[in-house]
């Protein structure tokens, strides 16, 4: 069986947020190149026309298509019969930029790599500068030279065919290989592979968006919108003349929320330094004159004759010219006098009253107008503060929300980019399918993200309705969603092996109402009725402790600490602390788990320069997981009270505890994406009556006509719980945990009904 490198060169309009979109029928192959492996040079065909184009064509003892950014293109050949074929015979697929992230632990020197970047450490050459600058510079794919598209194709004649795009993707491949192997990671990244496919799949199928239900929404949610921030306005203290507040102003929002200095600028009138005195102008004015002498006319008498006007003073009228042409016209003469006030364009300063304390933890680098902090006003922080029982901060915790809905899952004008933006902007006309980018190579712990739209970040359906935009596109059709069962909970039941909590998972105990129990005395079954039976009667009390506890849960797995976890669930930092001391004592390997990781870590660690921070020297160490993930952790800055025992630098003990946690998780769910994805294409899709659509970090979403549907729930549940076999045929890993899943369905992921199988 052999490999098949292969690239294209696609005409590159950008639609709906993407670049080079597959979905816009302008974007066909320009040229495409290809390797087998055992060829002596690369192969290539140029299309002139998108009715010239051809697919890739696929010998039968092919079994691995290898390419640089595969899922680019890979979507612009989905469906072909080709590639069906392939995959349906079992073919597989190897990335060389998703590889060179895993074997680089997920640095964040290696998201989202470019071939430059990485072709010269494989003994290649990077690419001819001038098509990229071409691209840059504006320029389609089919406005580029033929030959000189060519070359970087598949490398000049003088190289023979043989470099370019495919001769380095192919030196790339064969090195990533021997290190894969070199490092115990060769099964973890095929794995992973296969969870690629299973992107691009859902990539490719997308979510149907009703737009009249987003349209409802968005409606409702800007007039919400429009009342809070009326109502905001009101918290802001009378302004002196010439202060305007500014809503995207850290400093202001800042100063209003916490108390602070803001300083502003107007012109005004100032202390002239010679005179001590106002500034004025200079000027003159006419002085009538008696006997000779000036007076001011404001203490003289006039009286108009004519077009002249004469002053007397005490009786004696104004001197007058008694000869020549003036003969009869009143003297006068020109005196300095008081000017206008000057005035110049100044610094005043206002000082808000504040409505609450900050989190120290808050306290950004910049200072206010008095040089005082200035603390962040972000969205979390925003949210976090809407927990205090302060009607402003209740009104801005809502702004945030509205806001960040509309930007995200509607539509929202952004005046910075002068342009809108949010999930309906992506929308394609006609279909009103939203086709999603499921990004594996970009965060540092080897989980997966999204972007235009960000489909990973959805709203619960208790504190949002945006699910209710989506719906099925067959007639009839239901949403599904599958989802794992307190995911981080057991994925720490994995890697600690600590008994009590593989006993805890094994037997389906609660872990929420375990920690209630805790909290506060009672036994297990005692806060399992309290949190759990409708019918008792303090039930909402009690449900809302879980409620904390489940938050808890959540953040204790991802590494935060009591102080973290205290400002999120609005409990007490000594509740909290009891709550870590007791969960410490009834699992001791957890504790355990995070000690080894840090050793590991440490012992691996190597000095680095770190420019961004003056060229100060750091270190960076590894763990590597049971399935071979490598995972880096970095040393900062230490705390105060560490620097204060002469220790300059440490590790973050959040990362470690999180990042194990969080990629594993994230792993697991992307392998048995993977044997999703085969299930559906070895079934046809269902006869094409269903199809996976997305993933949201410990679920999955899947579009199915309604007399499959149940079926689909069924398959999907199995084959997702699946999961001890999985790892153990893998990596020969003993899976002393269940992993649990939960399937609902409706006509809406919004309106989902758990299915019971």
């Amino acid at each position: 069986m052999k490999y098949l490198v292969y690239d294209r060169e696609t005409e590159n309009h950008e639609y709906r947020k993407r670049f080079a979109s597959p979905f816009y029928e302008e974007n066909w192959t320009v040229a495409l190149g290809w390797k087998k492996q055992g060829d002596a040079q690369c192969s290539w065909e140029y299309y002139s026309t998108k009715e010239d184009e051809k697919p890739l064509q696929i010998d039968d003892d092919v079994s691995v298509l290898v390419g640089h950014n595969l899922k680019f293109d890979l979507l612009h050949g989905w469906r072909d019969e080709q590639l069906e074929a392939f995959f349906k015979r079992g073919g597989n697929i190897w990335c060389t930029q998703y590889a060179e992230y895993l074997l680089e632990a997920a640095h964040p020197d290696s998201h989202m790599n470019s071939m430059d970047g990485i072709i010269e450490k494989y003994g290649g050459r990077k690419k001819i500068d001038a098509v990229k600058a071409l691209w840059d510079a504006g320029m389609l794919t089919s406005q580029i030279d033929k030959d000189m598209l060519i070359d970087y194709l598949v490398g000049t004649e003088e190289e023979n065919r043989n470099s370019g795009d495919i001769g380095n993707t192919e030196l790339i491949f064969l090195g990533q290989i021997k290190k894969a192997v070199q490092n115990g990671m060769l099964p973890m990244i095929l794995a992973r592979m296969e969870g690629l496919l299973a992107t691009t799949e859902m990539e490719y199928n997308g979510l149907k968006i009703d737009i009249a239900e987003a349209a409802r929404r968005m409606k409702l949610m800007e007039a919400e919108l429009g009342t809070v921030e009326k109502q905001l306005e009101s918290f802001i203290p009378e302004l002196p003349e010439g202060l305007e507040f500014n809503w995207n102003s850290g400093t202001h929002k800042s100063s209003l929320i916490f108390g602070g200095t803001v300083k502003y600028q107007k012109r005004d009138t100032y202390i002239d330094e010679k005179t001590g005195e106002l500034a004025r102008l200079k000027a003159k004015q006419a002085f009538p004159l008696f006997d000779g002498e000036p007076v001011d006319p404001a203490i003289c008498e006039a009286k108009t004759m004519g077009d002249l006007i004469f002053y007397h003073k005490d009786g004696i009228q104004q001197d007058l010219y008694l000869s020549g042409k003036k003969k009869g016209m009143p003297k006068f003469k020109n005196m300095p006098v008081l000017g206008e006030l000057k005035t110049k364009i100044q610094d005043f300063f206002f000082k808000f009253p504040g409505y609450t304390t900050p989190d120290p933890k808050w306290q950004g680098a910049q200072t206010d107008g008095a040089n005082e902090p200035i603390y962040f006003t972000n969205d979390e922080v925003i949210t976090e503060l809407g927990s205090r029982d302060i009607p402003f901060l209740q009104a801005m915790a809502t702004r945030a929300a509205l806001t960040k809905d509309l930007g995200t899952y509607y539509a929202r004008y952004d005046p910075k980019k002068k342009d809108y933006k949010g999930m309906l902007t992506c929308v394609l006309p006609g279909t009103h399918i939203v086709n999603h980018n499921l990004n594996h190579t970009s965060t540092v712990t080897t989980r997966l993200s999204s972007s235009n739209p960000n489909l990973q970040n959805i709203p619960r359906g208790d504190t949002s309705e945006v699910k209710k935009m989506f719906i099925s596109r067959f007639d009839n059709g239901k949403m599904i969603e599958a989802d794992y069962s307190q995911l981080e909970v057991v994925v720490q039941g994995l890697l600690s092996l600590d008994k009590n909590l593989c006993n805890d998972l094994n037997n389906k105990i609660d872990f929420h109402c375990k920690r209630v129990a805790a909290k506060f005395g009672c036994t297990y079954e005692e806060a399992l009725y309290r949190c759990k039976d409708e019918s008792y009667e303090d039930h909402k009390t009690w449900k809302n402790y879980r409620t904390k506890c489940k938050e808890f849960s959540f953040q204790r797995a991802y590494g935060a600490g009591a102080a973290a976890i205290s400002a999120s669930t609005g409990m007490s930092v000594d509740d909290v602390k009891d709550l870590i001391e007791a969960e410490e004592e009834m699992y001791p390997g957890v504790t355990e788990f995070n000690a080894n990781v840090e050793a590991q870590a440490k012992a691996t660690a190597a000095p680095f320069k770190d420019w961004t921070r003056d060229g100060r020297t750091f270190r960076r160490g590894f763990w590597q997981a049971p399935t071979g993930t490598l995972y880096t952790f970095r040393s900062y800055d230490a705390p105060s009270y560490l620097q204060d025992k002469g220790v300059t630098e440490s590790f973050m003990p959040t990362e470690m505890k999180n990042y194990p946690i969080q990629g594993t998780g994230g792993e697991i769910v992307q392998i048995i994406l993977g044997k999703l994805f085969r299930h559906f294409i070895s079934n046809n899709r269902y006869d094409n009556k269903a199809l996976m659509c997305n993933t949201v970090h410990d679920c999955a979403w899947f579009d199915s006509q309604e007399d499959v549907a149940m079926q689909v729930c069924k398959d999907v549940k199995t084959i997702m719980e699946s999961v001890p076999e999985t790892l153990e045929n893998l990596y020969g890993m003993d899976v002393p945990v269940p992993f649990p899943v939960e399937v609902e369905m409706g006509d809406n992921l919004y309106e989902n009904q758990i299915v019971h199988l």
